[in-house]
């Protein structure tokens, strides 16, 4: 995992571009940080940050520099009780084998302006282009939630999650950093989403491998099935095909996913691309799955 690091607060250029493991890096910390008065002056001048990111040229810090994206980072500012938020953060390890990280922020430790920040990390299987970043963390935040933790309710910064090259805190003590402990029998997170580009306008057509969820067979999970369903009967969602189409999909998941329910559906039609090629997608996926899946 290639990152660019900023070791002595966020003003000026990158100081170097490493291999950055997270577990190695907190077992370099020590228990507790010792106490900070002002937190603030910290952050601008004292702390270190990390871009999930490999450069093209030197260490110039520009979004115009960003070869790609290892990683994605949620800055979860609304954190009412971090004990809690840390419980569901286990559960979701324990639930699934993806590689993901938490850890407090300088301000939740020693007091802020945001109370409880903690910073989220998911880092790639394989890294993905600067156009790609919007609609990754798009579906990372549906996969989340859909695992037990909604990003947003924990204010997360998704203009931040988005930003090319955006500075993000690392941690700075080990208490309030949670690791995996089983780090060998995981699998970094892999984006479903590819960008392609045409004469007309990028298209960020999805590819499937099942991460976060499995059905109870074991096999895919809806938005897998809706991705191979529709690849192996080469739907396309043409002027004209669209109603014909969308109808034939949602039959064949009431047939597969008996139990869906409607916010599902419509979340894999939002993460395998199908609903940004529909007209009113809200409306038609939803009055459709009203009628066919509970009609």
């Amino acid at each position: 995992m290639v990152s660019a690091f900023k070791k002595s607060g966020v003003m000026g250029s990158y100081d170097v571009v490493d291999e950055f493991d997270v577990i190695t890096y907190a077992d370099s910390l020590s228990y507790k940080h010792e106490p900070i008065e002002d937190t603030d002056d910290f952050k601008t001048y004292q702390a270190q940050y990390f871009t999930p990111s490999s450069l093209l040229d030197g260490l110039t810090r520009s979004r115009e520099n960003i070869k790609d994206i290892e990683g994605i980072l949620f800055d979860l500012d609304e954190v009412p009780d971090f004990l809690i938020l840390r419980d569901l953060f286990y559960k979701m390890l324990i639930q699934s084998k993806v590689e993901a990280y938490l850890w407090k922020t300088a301000s939740a430790v020693f007091g802020g302006k945001h109370k409880n920040a903690a910073r989220l990390y998911v880092p790639l299987r394989k890294p993905i282009t600067p156009q790609l970043l919007a609609p990754a963390v798009d579906e990372l935040v549906i996969v989340l939630k859909r695992v037990g933790i909604d990003v947003e309710e924990y204010g997360a910064d998704i203009v931040a999650s988005k930003t090319l090259g955006r500075l993000m805190g690392l941690p700075i003590q080990q208490e309030g950093t949670i690791v995996p402990w089983d780090i060998q029998d995981r699998f970094k997170y892999q984006v479903k989403a590819t960008y392609i580009e045409t004469e007309f306008k990028p298209l960020m057509l999805p590819t499937y491998d099942s991460d976060f969820i499995k059905t109870d067979e074991g096999d895919t999970d809806l938005i897998g099935f809706v991705i191979n369903y529709t690849k192996k009967h080469n739907i396309t969602w043409f002027k004209g095909e669209r109603d014909n189409n969308l109808t034939r999909v949602i039959g064949a998941i009431k047939k597969a996913f008996p139990n869906a329910h409607d916010d599902e559906v419509y979340d894999a039609f939002e993460i395998t691309g199908i609903a940004s090629q529909l007209d009113n997608p809200e409306k038609d996926i939803k009055n459709k799955t009203k009628r066919l899946l509970r009609g």
